[in-house]
């Protein structure tokens, strides 16, 4: 809701853990400045490193239930 740059350092730093964030920020990009996803490397590189880490964790801890 607010920008990045105005809120406390700490703040700005747990951003980054937050998947909603580079999301945003695709969206921003293709609706408002109708740039295409070869601009957003950066945001689709987040998104998909997050789904790798998030799959990856419920595979091990689903195994671990099965056991």
């Amino acid at each position: 809701m607010y920008p990045r740059e105005s809120m406390p350092q700490v703040v700005q730093i747990l951003s980054y853990v937050i998947p909603l964030t580079y999301f945003l920020q695709m969206l921003r990009g293709v609706i408002l400045k109708g740039i295409g996803l070869e601009y957003l490397y950066g945001q689709v590189a987040a998104l998909l490193a997050f789904g790798l880490v998030i799959a990856t964790l419920s595979i091990v801890r689903f195994r671990r239930t099965l056991e």
